[in-house]
């Protein structure tokens, strides 16, 4: 860790209790398959499990102590009121001993993709960054107690599920940069409407540092309402019109690649993005006003968007067994996600285009009618086939049928791949859901 912390340490900054001797703690631990001598084991509970129950286990195997709600016949405990709560508590104050800049992200879109490569950009420093997905109370806690002396930057991403998550995260993280993409309709069932998403996004801009530089999406709806929320803390804004600080003209859109100028505060630069898409622009902007923030030089900073991030299941360019062009965007899908996905596959010089849709997740009693308008959209953009996963996925099947498109409705990943399994290098094949919809099998099938 990058500190030396004490469990009467932790007793304090959890509002706990300590029961036993004090001692010093040489690493946090939440899973007894991690245990290392000197540890202190955090009995998190959660839906399917209680640390509660392998307590025993992690002190007979090098835990020298533990956080529990409970009483414990163990030496050295600390009983607190809710070990998730105390388990941010923790890493807050290892964060606070961090020197370096701290830069939070989230949205809607593209979080994931500019926390990638912001962390890749900044070549020049050591960065830690959250790994995979976890961006939750439970994730945002492990990757900050990660932080070592040898770090010079922090880049981690805050997800939502519930209402009040953000600015729990907001609370732990304590950001100096906060990057906010955007707000569209990814958590309906969680959140309930657009406002309530963009009100819980911002929970990051109002629980960050009072001097935090604040990067916002300035052709989101919700901007002056972020804006209104920064207070006296300092906004940057990116986007496509002239009244964003940074912002991009002549857009040329390409397949797998975009170019733009760039505007600055007075310079305009040539830009390479690398992958396609307008959304991919935007994230680019994102990721450029971020490193001007931490002090990036303007040339150096637009000359890394060269470089494509590569996030496994975002936008990846794969190739089937006969050849034909395989996007894997089945990391997880939203409304807008998709859309852009839909966007790139249109864009691609091949003879046909198809989609191979899964259902979409957390959009509450919106689903019906977000499914519907995807399918329209597809059929708007052109797409020669739309391949549907599941009967939720098919309303959009229906609704592309309806147009008249080529509709076809499979029960299962397999059927799904064998359909496409013939097309060669004359297509181009979309394969995008929610991560619940694990269209992820439909790849393997088609590469393997």
């Amino acid at each position: 860790m990058l500190i030396n912390v004490t469990l009467s340490d932790i007793a304090q900054v959890c509002g706990g209790v300590l029961v036993g001797e004090d001692c010093v703690l040489q690493a946090v631990v939440t899973d007894t398959r991690k245990l290392t001598y000197g540890c202190l084991f955090i009995a998190l509970k959660g839906e399917r499990f209680d640390g509660h129950d392998y307590v025993k286990q992690a002190v007979e195997n090098g835990a020298v102590a533990v956080v529990s709600d409970r009483d414990l016949d163990v030496p050295n405990y600390v009983k607190v009121a809710d070990t998730t709560l105390a388990y941010g508590a923790i890493a807050r104050l290892v964060r606070d001993a961090f020197a370096g800049p701290v830069v939070c992200i989230t949205g809607s879109n593209g979080k994931t993709t500019v926390k990638d490569w912001l962390a890749q950009s900044l070549s020049d420093k050591n960065v830690l960054k959250t790994r995979a997905n976890l961006n939750n109370q439970i994730g945002v806690p492990q990757t900050l107690l990660e932080l070592e002396s040898k770090h010079d930057v922090a880049v981690i991403e805050a997800g939502t599920s519930f209402v009040g998550e953000i600015p729990l995260l907001a609370k732990i993280a304590s950001p100096d940069v906060v990057i906010l993409t955007n707000a569209s309709g990814s958590h309906f069932e969680g959140l309930g409407s657009l406002e309530s998403i963009a009100k819980e996004k911002g929970g990051l801009i109002s629980g960050a540092a009072s001097d935090a530089s604040v990067i916002l999406n300035s052709d989101d709806a919700f901007f002056d309402y972020w804006c209104g929320i920064a207070a006296n803390r300092n906004v940057y804004s990116f986007g496509f019109t002239e009244s964003a600080d940074l912002y991009a003209s002549d857009l040329e859109l390409g397949a797998d690649s975009s170019t733009a100028i760039f505007h600055y505060s007075g310079a305009a630069l040539p830009v390479l993005i690398a992958g396609a898409g307008r959304h991919q622009i935007a994230n680019g902007m994102a990721v450029v006003l971020a490193m001007l923030v931490i002090g990036v030089d303007f040339k150096e900073a637009v000359a890394k968007l060269a470089s494509p991030v590569l996030v496994a299941g975002r936008l990846e360019r794969l190739k089937t067994k006969n050849g034909a062009l395989l996007i894997n965007d089945c990391y997880n899908a939203s409304p807008s996600s998709v859309k852009a996905a839909i966007d790139v596959l249109a864009m691609q010089s091949v003879a046909e285009t198809w989609l191979i849709l899964g259902a979409l997740a957390e959009l509450g009693d919106q689903r019906d009618i977000i499914h519907h308008e995807l399918g329209m959209y597809a059929k708007g953009k052109g797409i020669s086939c739309l391949i549907c996963v599941g009967p939720i996925a098919g309303i959009a099947g229906a609704a592309f049928r309806r147009e008249g498109g080529n509709a076809i409705f499979c029960n299962t990943h397999n059927e799904a791949a064998t359909v496409v399994r013939p097309l060669d290098k004359k297509h181009a094949i979309l394969v995008k859901g929610s991560r619940s919809a694990k269209m992820e099998n439909v790849i393997e099938a088609l590469i393997n």
